[in-house]
C-alpha cells in the first residue's frame, strides 16, 4: 500500500514495514496506536560519495533514516531477529493535542508547529506549564513566527536544526521553542524549555487564523483567535525497532 492511501487505522496486523525513509514511517504512525510495532527500511539511503561528487552542482542528500533499522542489506536479518524474538521495539513518546478540550486524532512522532498559516505573518498567543492543573510556570505572552514543540525522537530535525538539543531517544519529556520571537524581554528564558512527562503546556491562540502542523504540512488542524490549545506527552507510545545506534 502507498502511503498516501491510508486513510483508516492499521488493525489486525502482527507488524508495520515502511519502505522508504523517516517521512513514510511518520505517516504510518498517524495510523498506529501502541499495539503493533513497527520496523522502518530506508530504501534510498544517502550516498556519501555522491554528495561529495555533486556536491558543487547541489545537495544530494536524500533519506536520512533515523527511525529506520533495516535496509537492502539488513532486511533479512532484521526480519528473523523480529520473527525470532531477538529484537524488541523500543517505546517512543509522541504528543497529544487538545483544542478546547477536544482531543486531536493524530499523534505527532516528531512535533508539532503552532502558527499562523502564512509564514510572513505574526502569530499571536500565550502560554505556560501546568503540572496537575496547577501553574508551575509564569503566563509568557508572544509575538513570534510560531511555537515548535518535539518529543525525544523529533529532536534530532527541526528542533535542531533551530538550535535545540538532542535529547535521549526514550526521554518521555518534550521539548519547546518559540521561533524567532519579537522583543521577549524578562521572558527571553523562558522562549526555549522542556515540558516534564507529568506536564502539559497550556496555549492560548489570539490570531484571527492559525494551524497546527503534525509532523510536517500534510496532516494540520485550523484554529482561530481564542481556542485553547493543551499540549503533553500523554498520547500512546509506538513501538519502533530502531538501529542499534540510536536506541543504545
Amino acid at each position: 500500500m502507498l502511503r498516501n492511501d491510508l486513510s483508516r487505522p492499521i488493525q489486525n496486523v502482527d507488524l508495520v514495514v515502511t519502505i522508504g525513509g523517516d517521512g513514510t514511517l511518520l505517516q504510518a504512525s498517524h495510523f498506529m496506536d501502541d499495539s503493533i510495532p513497527v520496523l522502518g527500511v530506508n530504501s534510498d539511503p544517502t550516498q556519501a560519495k555522491e554528495v561529495e561528487d555533486l556536491n558543487d552542482a547541489f545537495d544530494a542528500t536524500r533519506s536520512t533514516g533515523y527511525l529506520c533499522a533495516a535496509n537492502v542489506n539488513n532486511f533479512e536479518r532484521m526480519l528473523d531477529d523480529i520473527l525470532e524474538d531477538r529484537s524488541v521495539p523500543s517505546k517512543l513518546m509522541r504528543i497529544a493535542i487538545c483544542v478546547n478540550s477536544r482531543l486531536m486524532p493524530k499523534y505527532a512522532l516528531n512535533d508539532i508547529l503552532v502558527s499562523h498559516p502564512c509564514p510572513a505573518a505574526v502569530s499571536r498567543f500565550s502560554f505556560r506549564i501546568k503540572k496537575y492543573d496547577q501553574p508551575c510556570s509564569p503566563l509568557v505572552n508572544c509575538r513570534s513566527s510560531g511555537l515548535r514543540v518535539s518529543t525525544a525522537a523529533g529532536s534530532t530535525a527541526a528542533m535542531l536544526s533551530a538550535g535545540g538539543f538532542r535529547m535521549p531517544i526514550l526521554s518521555q519529556d518534550l521539548q519547546y521553542m518559540v521561533r524567532e520571537p519579537i522583543s521577549p524581554g524578562a521572558a527571553s528564558s523562558l522562549m526555549h524549555g522542556v515540558v516534564k512527562s507529568d506536564q502539559v503546556m497550556d496555549a492560548a491562540w489570539f490570531c484571527k487564523e492559525g494551524m497546527i502542523y503534525i509532523d510536517g504540512s500534510h496532516v494540520r488542524y485550523s484554529i482561530e483567535h481564542g481556542d485553547n490549545i493543551m499540549i503533553s506527552s500523554k498520547a500512546p507510545v509506538l513501538r519502533v525497532y530502531l538501529p542499534s545506534h540510536v536506541s543504545s
